[in-house]
């Protein structure tokens, strides 16, 4: 449902650029005597475009929540505009072709692009949340329902919630309902109710699943934990995966180089030695390893014992706001990365401290440990830093989920919705 409505916005976006292309040939070329020279800037504006899509992605832009054409979502997209321009600009650079005029013929483009990307996401918004909005129903009386239909009412685009029954014995036909969403409910009654409305019915960690991507604790019973934890990935998935996780943590180790070599002088002129902080954390099957960064705390943290992290710890230096800022401070885990300590995507390692506590508090939260840990994960791009236990409660209803729905395609979006946050808070 959600997933169609992106593919359309992702469509709309894709014709936008390539009407804008058109647009620019008219205006640039005569197509008799210069077909050659159309078609050259074509295939280059072709693979300019697809970059151009996946910035799209990076920033945000086809989160449903972003198609508000309110400033801040537009903000967002001009800032991934110029981010764009620059590309093509490097791009037409490096591959460049002889009767090409980039300059003219880019700002060309990224004129009638902008124009048509406010368009197209200002149609967008009014036919998803005024003309084709699907209307929901709710049945139950548990908290989450009623967290459900206040999560709904802040999200429109999700679909209008029309109508909550208590139970099944309420249910009418006084109202048109495309969307159904039961708990604890009679699944034959449900049947029949959901073919007398034409509706599509949903359970409530489906809808959870759906909407917010994460699957409530409360929810999860003895029989769904066992089937998370023996989910496995064949062995040749496993080497693959391996390789690419080796090949990245490299590239980055060898690009970010200067960066590092600047912050290791900068951090010994601030406060000196030592230069990087190691502590140990929890890895797949409760292994204890050491994870490195680069220190960004003053000496001497933690002489009283573990905290809670935090954005805003007074114990972060000056140098450390900006390393964290830029997240060179967590480059030193790409080491933990070649050595398979830790994954590339996957649940971010908890310090042993917190661990035994938090497996006595939060119930099924050894589930974590059954794969191992990321650099970054579902739960750091989906939720803020947890500061308590409830925070860390909340946050493994993300991983949950990413238990359930790993794989390469959901990896790939994590890293670059990573690199969203990275370029753009």
């Amino acid at each position: 449902m959600l997933q169609h409505q992106r593919t359309i916005l992702f469509l709309g976006d894709l014709l936008s650029l390539i009407i804008s292309f058109i647009l620019m040939v008219v205006i640039r070329f005569d197509f008799t005597t210069q077909r050659i020279f159309i078609d050259q800037q074509a295939v280059l504006f072709g693979w300019l475009f697809t970059l151009w899509l996946i910035i799209f992605f990076v920033f945000d832009l086809y989160n449903l929540r972003r198609i508000n054409p309110n400033p801040r979502n537009i903000g967002l997209l001009i800032t991934s505009m110029v981010t764009n321009i620059l590309l093509g600009v490097a791009f037409f650079y490096i591959f460049s072709v002889q009767g090409i005029s980039p300059k003219t013929n880019l700002l060309i483009i990224s004129i009638f692009s902008f124009i048509l990307l406010i368009v197209w996401r200002r149609l967008f918004y009014h036919l998803f949340t005024v003309r084709f909005t699907r209307t929901i129903a709710t049945i139950g009386t548990s908290p989450l329902i009623g967290e459900l239909q206040n999560e709904l009412q802040k999200n429109p685009h999700f679909g209008e919630h029309i109508i909550h029954w208590n139970n099944i014995s309420e249910v009418n036909n006084k109202y048109t309902v495309d969307i159904l969403i039961a708990e604890h409910t009679d699944p034959q009654k449900l049947l029949t109710i959901a073919k007398s409305l034409s509706a599509e019915v949903l359970t409530l960690g489906e809808a959870y699943e759906t909407f917010f991507a994460k699957i409530p604790l409360s929810l999860i019973t003895d029989e769904k934990a066992i089937e998370l934890m023996t989910r496995h990935e064949s062995r040749a998935v496993h080497i693959i995966y391996r390789a690419v996780e080796i090949l990245f943590a490299i590239t980055i180790l060898i690009i970010t180089s200067p960066f590092m070599l600047i912050a290791i002088i900068a951090r010994l002129i601030e406060d000196g030695h030592p230069i990087f902080f190691n502590h140990d954390r929890i890895g797949k099957n409760g292994k204890v390893f050491t994870v490195y960064k680069l220190r960004s705390m003053i000496k001497n943290a933690e002489k009283s014992g573990a905290v809670w992290a935090d954005q805003q710890d007074p114990r972060i230096t000056t140098l450390g706001k900006i390393l964290r800022k830029t997240h060179i401070d967590e480059v030193p885990q790409m080491w933990n990365i070649i050595k398979g300590d830790i994954a590339l995507v996957g649940p971010r390692p908890e310090r042993p401290e917190f661990v035994s506590q938090l497996e006595k508090e939060i119930p099924y939260y050894f589930l974590r440990h059954t794969i191992r840990p990321g650099f970054t994960g579902w739960a750091q791009i989906k939720y803020r830093y947890a500061r308590t236990v409830d925070d860390t409660r909340e946050k493994f209803e993300y991983d949950m989920y990413y238990l359930k729905n790993a794989n390469s395609l959901l990896d790939i979006g994590i890293i670059l919705k990573t690199l969203q946050i990275i370029f753009t808070h």
